[in-house]
């Protein structure tokens, strides 16, 4: 398991983001002056007189060009990592830049690679020690030397030289860990949030769905068997009164009514144990029916005027079909109940290219200034068109205009996940 830094200023979590930036600028400027200590010394050594060659030079400037891709050390720890170890053994400068980009490495690659720059980064420090202490004491970094007469009063042995190398590369190995750990915990936290944040949806929906079940069996126990029980009522008078044609034709139209109740019914109570796009629509339903339902409405006595023209049905979205009727018929149910005795005028043009465009206007009772009639109902018509029309990308506006009550919608010709036609 390999940590991953975000790739923000605060790389580290709870680290302020002015604290992350003072922590980049010490970085910079604590490895330039090192590297720039390193050469001088090298440079002393390899001339006594101060004279810098041109290697000396270009390893001043290597060392100061690794200094300041420290500040990108988050994002490009590793090649920092191994370029400033490599300089550090071909060139007369330090590690400290490999050491001061190691802990990222460690907070941030897989641990193959950590291990490979840890030892890599050990073997630039070592180099430099090294090269260090093969020098003359005088010109070691860490020798003393009397300002006065020029003796070394103290230098460090080898063994000073190696516990110095191991007390660097802990260090930074240790910085490392601790950066790796709190990254870990910090990914450990957002993938129990985001279990949490799951479990608790899959509950949500789990009891969304107990709900439905349970609403679809008390909706299948009272309302489909009284339904039945018209549907055989009307079969039985058609029979007993074969001899009336009048109450005959009558009976018949009810039980109609009743199985086309029934069967609408059943797709209500499949969508509610199932709710998805395949259960939203009865079998073989598509827009070429709306005119034979508006036909049956005036048939059934509403003043009733309408509009349909329909091209390429068959290829509309199942969802966008159910829609269409599901406006159209509350648009006029709501006409006929609030303005009753009205004219109804319903417009419905739907083709590919421009999805479906549905009008429904009506006269409102006694003109414009007269109140709706009041009817009691639940108030919820108008928003539940509305949120049908919003279910799948359209949109539904009503208003009064000019003594009549407009319902207009546009619905895509596709669903909101798919290509949507402009409005």
């Amino acid at each position: 398991m390999s940590a991953r830094a975000t790739g923000s200023d605060a790389g580290v979590a709870g680290v302020p983001r002015w604290a992350s930036h003072a922590g980049t600028v010490v970085a910079v400027v604590a490895s330039a002056c090192s590297a720039m200590v390193a050469v001088s010394f090298a440079s002393t050594d390899a001339d006594p007189d101060g004279t810098m060659s041109g290697l000396h030079v270009l390893s001043a400037l290597v060392g100061l060009a690794l200094a300041g891709l420290l500040v990108v050390r988050r994002r490009h720890a590793v090649p920092l990592c191994l370029a400033a170890s490599a300089a550090a053994v071909v060139l007369p400068i330090d590690s400290s830049a490999a050491l001061l980009a190691l802990p990222w490495v460690l907070a941030t690659a897989s641990v193959r690679t950590s291990a490979v720059c840890a030892v890599v980064t050990g073997a630039g420090t070592a180099a430099a020690l090294v090269r260090d202490a093969l020098r003359d004491p005088a010109d070691m970094v860490f020798a003393a030397v009397d300002q006065q007469t020029g003796a070394v009063t103290s230098h460090p042995g080898p063994s000073a030289f190696v516990l110095g190398g191991a007390v660097v590369l802990g260090a930074s190995i240790a910085a490392g860990l601790v950066r790796r750990s709190r990254a870990t915990a910090a990914l450990v936290r957002e993938q129990q949030e985001a279990q949490a944040s799951a479990t608790a949806v899959l509950r949500d929906q789990m009891t969304r769905q107990e709900e439905r079940e349970l609403i679809a069996r008390e909706v299948h126990d009272t309302v489909a068997h009284h339904i039945a029980a018209i549907s055989l009522q009307a079969s039985a008078l058609e029979v007993t009164r074969a001899d009336d044609a009048e109450v005959t034709g009558a009976a018949r139209e009810v039980r109609a009514s009743a199985q086309q109740a029934i069967a609408e019914l059943r797709t209500v109570l499949s969508t509610l144990r199932s709710p998805g796009p395949a259960a939203d629509l009865l079998p073989g339903t598509s827009l070429d029916d709306l005119a034979p339902m508006l036909d049956q409405l005036r048939h059934d006595g509403a003043r009733l005027t309408s509009t349909v023209f329909v091209a390429g049905a068959d290829q509309a979205p199942p969802t966008v079909t159910r829609a269409t009727f599901r406006i159209v018929q509350e648009g006029v149910t709501n006409a006929l109940k609030h303005a009753p005795g009205q004219q109804v005028d319903v417009t419905v043009r739907a083709a590919p290219a421009d999805g479906v465009r549905i009008g429904v206007v009506n006269a409102v009772p006694g003109g414009s200034g007269a109140a709706v009639r009041d009817v009691p109902g639940t108030g919820s018509g108008l928003l539940g068109m509305r949120e049908r029309a919003e279910a799948v990308g359209g949109s539904l506006d009503a208003s009064r205009v000019d003594g009549t009550f407009v319902v207009r919608a546009h619905l895509p010709w596709a669903g909101p996940d798919g290509a949507s036609t402009s409005d």
